[in-house]
């Protein structure tokens, strides 16, 4: 068997990139992130292919699909969005759309390696239809879950297969598979740009580099037809730049989420997402500077969860992280952006209230957080009603400092407590049972 050594550089580039990717992916857990990661492990058997096997038919036909199939597990890869959308809808419809375009990708190379007497472009204008029509319905069904408007991805999709059809009329069916080939490398790139949170330079480098790896395919073929004095004098390595170009940069890529994340976690609680408090002591600073400049005050509250010991003790600690994460969302709908809520304890939580300098108004914020509670949150043993005391006090008229105004805090808030044991044993009453239906 005759080896391709020309094909070794790729071959040991794309393997090393793989290995990096796959210790900061399987770090993540992230599914999107092994979507993209088999994409890569598919470029890697493209590459294996042509370094290993003869370039006759079937194996160019086998390395043209492995290249197409490594296409359409991008676009799943760019297109998937996490919780945001279904993923037993996405994955079936981003599948068949694909599966139509793999198989026009295959036929055309079988089809050309055949060279048949006179070519019957039928049944892959057929195909082209159904893709057409998949695609759309793909692209009007999902994108109205993002900002997008799925007017703009309908449009470029009737283009996109406008244009396949115009190649295969005009130029046949390997220009077409070509031109499938560059937009589905073109709509990875769209699709990136659209589902990612943060226009980052890693962002901007994948989206560039898949733009440019799509470009190649139609390029190519245009200057072996056109110009090929041209294309013979361009090295392989300069068509296989945009592939490097989009390993490279989905590791920075990676990278450039992994230290936002661990900017984010060194300011916020892990499980809650909440200020922690390191942060809750810079939001403390600046709410008394802005108090000083504006001569104004701030409200301040103290809140401990009632007798939320016994969650974990009776559910296990997987039920008080739920309740933990219920009570934080309940509090975060009451309160507003410009207010701060922290988690400065193990179920302990206390709130800075912007532009609130009375102690009225700061108790019925307070009483507000309460009443929040009163739905029960639902926990895979079954429905918890959680309760909370709640302290509050008042900038500069209780304190001056964190620890001032924590402790008139606390000190209402305790007695607040005591009542609620007061009230339940006089009643009857066990309002934390974890057995409540």
């Amino acid at each position: 068997m005759n080896f391709n050594f020309y094909g070794l550089p790729e071959f040991v580039s794309y393997s090393i990139l793989l290995g990096i990717s796959l210790v900061l992916i399987r770090q993540k857990r992230e599914v999107r992130l092994r979507y993209w990661l088999a994409g890569w492990l598919l470029v890697l058997l493209h590459a294996g292919i042509f370094m290993l096997l003869p370039q006759s038919f079937p194996f160019d036909v086998l390395a043209r699909g492995t290249l197409a199939l490594a296409g359409q597990v991008f676009v799943l890869a760019a297109y998937y969005q996490g919780p945001t959308i279904d993923s037993s809808r996405l994955i079936p419809r981003v599948g068949l759309s694909g599966a139509l375009n793999l198989t026009f990708a295959v036929a055309c190379a079988a089809y050309a390696e055949l060279q048949p007497a006179g070519q019957q472009v039928g049944p892959f204008y057929l195909l082209t239809a159904l893709g057409a029509a998949s695609t759309v319905w793909l692209a009007a069904a999902d994108n109205a879950e993002t900002s997008w408007h799925p007017r703009v991805s309908v449009a470029l999709v009737l283009l996109a297969y406008a244009l396949q059809a115009w190649a295969l009329h005009a130029y046949g069916i390997a220009m077409a598979s070509q031109w499938l080939m560059c937009w589905t490398y073109l709509a990875v790139a769209y699709f990136f740009l659209r589902q990612t949170p943060k226009l980052t330079m890693g962002v901007v480098f994948i989206a560039l580099s898949f733009v440019l790896w799509g470009l190649v395919f139609p390029v190519y073929s245009l200057l072996n037809l056109h110009a090929p004095t041209i294309s013979s004098h361009i090295e392989a390595e300069v068509w296989n730049l945009p592939k490097f170009l989009a390993a490279a940069s989905m590791i920075l890529v990676l990278l450039e989420e992994r230290v936002d994340l661990a900017t984010h976690l060194a300011a916020h609680d892990e499980l809650t997402g909440l200020p922690n408090r390191r942060l809750y002591a810079d939001r403390f600073d600046q709410a008394v500077a802005r108090a000083a400049r504006d001569g104004s005050g701030f409200g301040f509250l103290v809140i401990d969860l009632n007798r939320f010991k016994l969650v974990n003790d009776t559910l296990g600690h997987q039920a008080g992280d739920d309740v933990l994460k219920g009570v934080s969302d309940r509090f975060r709908k009451v309160l507003r952006g410009v207010d701060t809520l922290a988690r400065t304890g193990g179920d302990e939580f206390t709130v800075i209230l912007d532009g609130i300098s009375n102690l009225p108004d700061a108790e019925a914020v307070g009483d507000a957080l309460r009443k929040a509670l009163d739905a029960p949150i639902l926990l895979a043993e079954g429905p918890y009603h959680a309760s909370a005391s709640v302290g509050a006090a008042v900038y500069p008229g209780d304190g001056l400092t964190q620890i001032q105004l924590h402790a008139v805090a606390d000190e209402r808030m305790y007695a607040g407590k005591e009542q609620y044991r007061i009230e339940s044993a006089h009643y009857g009453k066990v309002i934390n049972d974890p057995d409540r239906a």
